[in-house]
């Protein structure tokens, strides 16, 4: 996945000239930088986000703690004489969000879409993450504003957060001479199950018995072949280098006695676009889609990509959002009411080894291990840039293989048969290549024993694998 020599030539010019550059797919778009520097120093909209807050600061009686910060939104890009919308030189945000609408003759309900975020202020209120849109329908829309008000917030905190991730990935990568991430679309309020005719009628998760609406986050790229486990993502509508969906919510945060946590008298729901680690988790799988690419969607057709997440990766992604919330807590207080033992507890500072590992098990639960070992390894170099350095040139090397050694790449895919240490194993040989390469292979004990400690050890030869 180097960059080609033509690429660079292309990039320097346009960079000589002025422009800035975003790659979607194949294309070039370009934006004239001198007017985006310009408004963007001087006229950059102020905005609410999250920064984090750490779990064991709130409780159903702290709840107060839970406030947004007042920040600049960094790289937007506008023509003159628009709005600032969500829309920047690495990503946009859209929002499928549903408010209801009542027929003032007929009494009847339909859904109606929310629209995208506008305007010279993105200072929105939270609205406690908004109601659930079952409950906004039973109420037949009288919680509209609240709603609106809430996914407006998560728009606006999820192109903050996804921004930092991607602006932070691409510096790496360019310092390790690859080329940047192609472009992101991030959708908010994604699968918010509307029962009404109308606006997104029935687009909801239904990999339960009774369809509801989206609690969580993925990545996607386009694909019209494979399963895509109870969610509809019609090829025609996506962005061709990848999107990050992120639900409206359909719980409450409770704290760690069972109680609901409540800010300015509502319960605050679960909205994933609230929650900078799902926000950048999913940026992650977008990092990881087209650097290590454990799938090889890049030698599939257009709209053939499969989805499907290995150990590794998730674990990948969950080391991202570590290092851009510098905490091994990565859920912070939207996970309040969980213990560091509890099953699904992914901080990176928990126990899990590889005698843990769940054959066939979850690979969120299971790539625990890997980030785990990854973030020790951090703070056993210092905690900072080197050691991300060191993890995005492993992805990188991995996005390498195809060419050289498929049946190793294929060996990698099969995570649902292969032994627990194997993937794990495949993942610490090409660590330590890259730190031959990036290093000369100074932390070479240093990785073998951190890595130990969690189980994952070396039984093959270096040079069996990825040569």
């Amino acid at each position: 996945m180097k960059t080609s020599r033509l690429f660079n030539f292309v990039l320097i010019f346009l960079l000589s000239l002025g422009v800035v550059v975003v790659i979607k797919g194949n294309n070039f778009q370009t934006y004239n930088l001198e007017n985006a520097i310009a408004s963007e120093i001087e006229d950059a909209p102020q905005a609410h986000v999250y920064l984090g807050l750490p779990q064991n600061q709130v409780s159903a009686k702290t709840a107060d703690k839970i406030k947004p910060e007042v920040v600049k939104l960094p790289n937007l890009v506008k023509k003159p004489g628009e709005p600032w919308r969500l829309k920047g030189k690495q990503l946009e945000v859209v929002n499928y969000g549903v408010l209801v609408e009542k027929d003032e003759k007929t009494g009847e309900l339909r859904g109606v879409p929310m629209g995208n975020a506008e305007g010279d202020s993105f200072l929105y209120d939270p609205g406690s993450g908004g109601p659930t849109f079952w409950k906004n329908e039973k109420v037949e829309g009288k919680e509209n504003d609240r709603a609106l008000s809430a996914a407006r917030f998560g728009e606006v905190n999820a192109y903050y957060h996804a921004d930092r991730t991607l602006t932070y990935a691409n510096s790496l990568l360019a310092e390790l001479g690859e080329k940047p991430l192609p472009y992101l679309r991030v959708v908010v309020n994604d699968h918010s199950c509307s029962r009404l005719p109308g606006y997104r009628q029935n687009d909801c998760d239904r990999r339960s018995d009774e369809p509801r609406s989206f609690g969580g986050g993925h990545y996607r790229l386009p694909s019209d072949r494979f399963d895509d486990e109870g969610f509809e993502h019609p090829v025609e509508q996506m962005n061709l280098t990848g999107e990050v969906h992120l639900g409206s919510g359909n719980d409450y945060i409770k704290d760690a006695n069972g109680d609901r946590v409540v800010v300015n008298g509502y319960p605050y729901n679960e909205n994933p676009s609230h929650n900078a680690a799902i926000i950048i988790h999913e940026v992650g799988h977008h990092i990881v889609s087209h650097t290590a690419d454990f799938r090889e969607n890049q030698n599939r057709k257009p709209k053939e990509n499969s989805n499907r997440k290995i150990h590794m990766d998730e674990g990948t992604c969950d080391y991202w959002t570590a290092v851009m919330l510098n905490s091994p807590d990565i859920y912070e207080w939207h996970r309040a009411g969980e213990k560091l033992t509890d099953k699904s507890n992914r901080n990176l500072d928990g126990s899990r080894t590889t005698a843990n590992f769940v054959q066939d098990g979850d690979p969120h639960e299971n790539g625990n291990i890997w980030s785990s070992a990854l973030w020790d390894l951090r703070q056993a170099m210092g905690g900072d840039r080197k050691a991300d350095l060191l993890v995005m040139k492993t992805m990188a090397l991995f996005g390498e293989i195809e060419a050289d050694n498929p049946k190793a790449k294929r060996k990698i895919l099969r995570n649902e048969k292969i032994g627990q240490k194997d993937e794990f194993r495949e993942g610490l040989a090409m660590l330590l290549k890259a730190d031959e390469l990036l290093y000369t292979g100074a932390n070479r004990t240093l990785i073998l024993n951190t890595f130990a400690k969690r189980g994952i050890d070396l039984k093959t030869p270096d040079s069996a694998f990825g040569d």
